[in-house]
């Protein structure tokens, strides 16, 4: 006993123990009677958005609702709501679950292509000054209706290894696709062309390629209902083809293709991975062979300047590729060819097909007027008056990129 007042009695001429003591009684006792954050809160993970009726807005939330008694599988689900805006509809959502929509959580919007017809950055705007989610979270087109997109995620989530994480966030390591944000699509919508690339997914039926599930179609809605389909399980494909939406003023002007982002990609080096094709190549080893290369590295630089009043890009690119199959032309096929120093001729055709990939996606953003480069922001911050001047020569300004003069020059290393 002496000695336990003893201990107390130095605990308590120590300020530490004291700062401690008052921090158990006055938060962490009263904590202990509060209800967990997850009975509060139903949990969002995706957010889709499609055209209701009468100019609603029909708002669908794949949802972690933690439930007793319930195994994992069963405690995703699709809430859908309507409101007049994204705002209320979400609200909705909460009153027919009975809790608050937790949006922290939120890693990818996905909106129907019917938005992007019109400003889909009015639905959007609640999203982007919405504190809970990040910047970087991902935004996706689709050409099905976002509420049936997330019920084949909700499916992916419980069923399959393969998230649709997955396939979304690494669009912007592969030549083939884009990486698209709120903060992308907003750096692009708020810039002198108003431009911005939104990555496409595809959703269908009848298409063998992408991730497939089994869906049931099973999704709660507002009443809490359950669609059944009657009872029919139906095949439905998840596909990322590498497709983007090219926007102007937040509306689409251009569905490109993944040859088209390729294109775009070699130009502007934004990406970690990816395959070079030269067809029907020939020199002292191949003969009408098709070479695939790898892609190692890749470095562009562009430079601009004014040259008797008129603007002129310099983009140097670097760009490392490992020869890695051919196929000749009597269908022999070579695999894993390690030839580190490769012709003269195949340095040739790769420079030879950089230049035309770039001159390509130049002629793509020349048609559309989109600034995907952002050559406008290369020459104003370094020559800010002469860009001035220029631009007040043109009778349409978002046509600049016309009377642009771009010099390629390619260098092409193997490793």
């Amino acid at each position: 006993m002496k000695k336990l007042k003893k201990y107390l009695s130095y605990a308590f001429r120590v300020p530490m123990f004291l700062v401690f003591l008052f921090i158990i009684v006055f938060y962490g006792l009263p904590a202990l009677g509060k209800d967990a954050e997850v009975d509060e809160f139903a949990i969002v993970t995706a957010i889709g958005l499609d055209k209701g009726a009468n100019d609603e807005v029909d708002v669908s939330l794949l949802t972690f609702v933690p439930v007793a008694q319930q195994n994992f599988a069963e405690k995703y689900k699709v809430i859908k709501a309507s409101g007049s805006s994204v705002l209320e509809a979400i609200d909705y959502a909460g009153l027919y679950l009975g809790r608050e929509i937790g949006l922290n959580h939120v890693k990818t919007v996905v909106i129907n292509e019917e938005y992007f017809t019109e400003n889909a950055s009015v639905e959007m705007d609640y999203l982007t000054r919405n504190k809970s989610l990040a910047l970087s979270t991902s935004v996706i087109c689709t050409d099905a209706k976002a509420s049936d997109f997330l019920e084949t995620v909700q499916k992916m989530d419980t069923e399959s290894s393969i998230k649709v994480d997955d396939i979304i966030d690494f669009n912007n390591k592969f030549i083939y696709s884009t990486e698209s944000t709120f903060e992308t699509f907003y750096k692009g919508l708020y810039s002198k062309t108003k431009s911005s690339l939104v990555s496409f997914i595809s959703l269908s039926e009848d298409i063998d390629e992408g991730v497939t599930v089994s869906a049931s179609g099973e999704a709660s809605g507002g009443s809490g209902d359950t669609a059944t389909n009657n009872g029919e399980e139906t095949q439905k494909t998840i596909l990322n083809d590498g497709k983007s939406i090219l926007c102007k003023d937040a509306s689409k002007v251009a569905l490109l293709d993944n040859t088209d982002m390729q294109k775009l990609n070699l130009a502007t080096g934004s990406f970690k991975s990816g395959t070079i094709v030269i067809d029907d190549f020939s020199d002292d080893v191949f003969h009408n062979a098709r070479l695939t290369f790898d892609i190692q590295n890749i470095d562009v630089r562009r430079k601009g300047q004014f040259i008797n009043g008129h603007p002129v890009v310099n983009m140097s690119i670097k760009l490392y590729v490992k020869l890695l199959e051919a196929k000749e032309e009597d269908l022999e096929i070579k695999e894993n060819i390690d030839i580190k120093n490769i012709s003269k001729e195949a340095i040739d055709a790769l420079e030879s097909k950089v230049k035309l990939s770039i001159s390509d996606a130049i002629n793509i953003l020349r048609e559309n007027k989109c600034d995907i480069l952002k050559v406008y922001t290369l020459l104003n911050n370094s020559h800010p008056a002469e860009t001035k001047k220029f631009m007040s020569k043109l009778e349409d300004e978002q046509d600049f990129l016309n009377y642009v003069i771009f010099k390629v020059s390619p260098q092409i290393y193997s490793v």
